[in-house]
């Protein structure tokens, strides 16, 4: 890119992220991609938007602003040959171009009331998930008033699922932009850094400090750690030409569907689609409703069920059982008359995701691979205390266990 027409060399991420025109871009990376630098550029980018506006550029603490920050922007103020006088009563750079000039001025997030009364062109907050609310980044919002372009942006490494993972990823508003990149983008690092890392963090902690990815880091143990998203997560589209398989959990609110095809190359499990229905009162027979919905979606195709055992016994009408329901809805019911042991399920589905695709507009059954965990110190206890959670990835192992079921091997001694 360039910067007051000075050539600088950066990564891909990198250049995205500086050239964003979105409200709040963010860019996630992990170690040693990139962040404070892309972060920098970016703050410097805003003064030529803003000619005599004024930029803040935040860290979670006094510390890193001195041990991280300055150094960083000092640093890329020499490279593009910018002039500037600093003020250390207030972290204040003022600094010139041929063509204007911005103040700059550095703060700690940890004190963000303090940043009260200012009035912005631009800001951002650097390793922002460091923080354990968004009200600095709130704060921030409320000061951008005075200026061109009126930015605002964060840079991170991602440190479990917290606000940076709501805004940024879950349910991004208008405006929210996530870019993300990994700490191999870096070509200039040594690869003693990245054995380094691997070598000293379990494959959970990979996921986020190398790959920048949103995962459990801390206490629980994620249930389904075998997915990614850099591998699970990819476009695919429903092939009228195959049956719909269906994942059914009957849990009344929600429940919910997940609907995937079988192919015999990989990838083998294709996931197209899924639906979630809550109960709106009365009498609804909400697997009636469920059945429906599907074939209105996906009308004259063949229909695979596999729901899970309780379908057998529970009546959600005086007559008809809910496996009953699927039959005379023109589903193909497939199940045991017990539904296997969960740690089979579990087992299954993190062998199941070598040759899994997950579109992404299913946003629901790609949260819950990602968020539901165990119970502390169990391996196979599913936790189960958040309500909206589990009910997709058990759908799911309902139907995969059918079709890919594990190989148990039966040993017997040998004659003495």
């Amino acid at each position: 890119m360039k910067l007051n027409k000075v050539k600088l060399n950066v990564y891909k991420h990198q250049n995205k992220f500086i050239r964003s025109k979105a409200k709040y871009p963010a860019l996630v990376c992990g170690y040693g991609a990139g962040k404070t630098t892309a972060f920098v550029l970016m703050g410097m980018r805003q003064c030529g938007l803003n000619p005599s506006g004024t930029i803040l550029l935040a860290e979670p603490t006094y510390p890193m602003i001195k041990d991280v920050l300055q150094p960083t922007l000092e640093k890329m103020l020499d490279a593009v040959g910018w002039i500037y006088n600093y003020s250390a009563s207030d972290l204040r750079y003022r600094v010139q171009w041929r063509d204007g000039w911005a103040d700059i001025i550095l703060r700690s997030a940890e004190n963000f009331r303090r940043w009260a009364g200012l009035n912005l062109s631009a800001g951002g907050i650097d390793e922002a998930d460091l923080l354990k609310t968004n009200d600095a980044w709130m704060m921030l919002l409320s000061r951008i008033r005075e200026g061109r372009s009126l930015q605002a942006f964060i840079t991170t490494t991602p440190e479990g699922f917290g606000y940076v993972y709501n805004l940024w990823k879950e349910e991004p508003k208008q405006g929210y932009e996530l870019i993300q990149g990994r700490t191999v983008d870096n070509k200039s690092l040594p690869s003693e850094f990245i054995e380094s890392l691997k070598s000293n963090y379990d494959e959970q902690l990979q996921k986020a400090y190398l790959d920048g990815e949103f995962c459990h880091i801390f206490g629980s143990r994620q249930t389904y750690y075998c997915f990614s998203r850099i591998k699970n997560v990819k476009k695919n589209n429903y092939n009228a030409d195959l049956p719909i398989r269906i994942g059914n959990d009957q849990n009344v609110n929600p429940m919910c569907s997940v609907l995937w095809q079988k192919y015999k190359d990989n990838p083998k499990i294709r996931i197209f689609d899924e639906v979630i229905l809550r109960h709106s009162g009365g009498n609804e027979l909400m697997t009636e409703r469920m059945c429906r919905e599907i074939k209105t979606r996906y009308p004259k195709n063949i229909y695979l069920m596999y729901p899970d055992s309780s379908s057998l016994q529970r009546r959600t009408s005086a007559r008809r059982t809910d496996a009953t329901i699927m039959k005379d809805e023109g589903m193909s019911v497939i199940m045991d008359r017990r539904n296997p042991p969960v740690s089979d399920r579990i087992n299954c589905m993190n062998k199941a995701m070598e040759s899994l695709i997950i579109d992404p507009s299913c946003k629901n059954i790609i949260k819950d691979l990602e968020m539901v965990t165990n119970k502390e110190g169990s391996n196979f206890d599913i936790d189960k205390s958040n309500k909206e959670l589990s009910h997709s990835s058990d759908a799911l192992g309902y139907s995969v266990i059918k079709c890919y079921p594990l190989k148990k091997h039966n040993v017997r001694a040998l004659p003495r």
